[in-house]
């Protein structure tokens, strides 16, 4: 039995240190996806909250066979989805990179590659935003990110792939009319 799986064990056998465990463990990673989607702290943070209340609450017919962070991430992908249309907010995308670099040239090409980025990722669909998010910032599997949209794999690695091409040419055109 894994370390997770003994956690997960002994939070569903009411430990509150396993409980607290859990939740060190995986609130920053799920904060951080929150944030970087809906671009709100206050938000992002009840949003947080609200899904190891959710995790908590069901915990019992979670399949301890399973990775925990895919069933997180769903449950947040979920609370975000009816968050934005309950306000009626569109996807929008946060890179917490901070350089640390003196050299402030670099910092300063570093933010503008950043800040376009920031910029190309805004024109994309919202829902290729967040499969770019979940491949590359939280390096889900294909299976994983089907799983938590509710989409096939297929549909995944075509968006994937598109979403990809889409950002290549706003990059270089954002990068070119910026001599970045």
């Amino acid at each position: 039995m894994s370390d997770e799986n003994k956690i997960i064990e002994g939070a569903i056998n009411g430990d509150e240190d396993c409980c607290e465990k859990i939740l060190n463990l995986y609130k920053s990673r799920i904060f951080s996806y929150i944030f970087r989607i809906i671009k709100n702290y206050d938000d992002a943070e009840e949003l947080t909250f609200e899904t190891f209340i959710r995790f908590f609450k069901s915990i019992r017919s979670f399949d301890k066979t399973k990775s925990l962070s895919p069933f997180l991430l769903s449950i947040a992908h979920n609370l975000v989805i009816d968050f934005l249309r309950k306000n009626k907010i569109d996807y929008e995308y946060i890179d917490e990179m901070h350089t640390t670099s003196v050299d402030f040239v670099e910092k300063y090409k570093k933010e503008k590659r950043l800040q376009s980025l920031e910029q190309a990722l805004e024109k994309l669909a919202p829902i290729d935003r967040e499969i770019i998010i979940l491949f590359h910032k939280e390096e889900l599997s294909y299976q994983e990110i089907g799983k938590i949209l509710n989409l096939p794999v297929t549909t995944i690695k075509t968006r994937l792939h598109r979403a990809r091409n889409r950002l290549k040419e706003l990059l270089k055109k954002n990068f070119s009319k910026n001599g970045i």
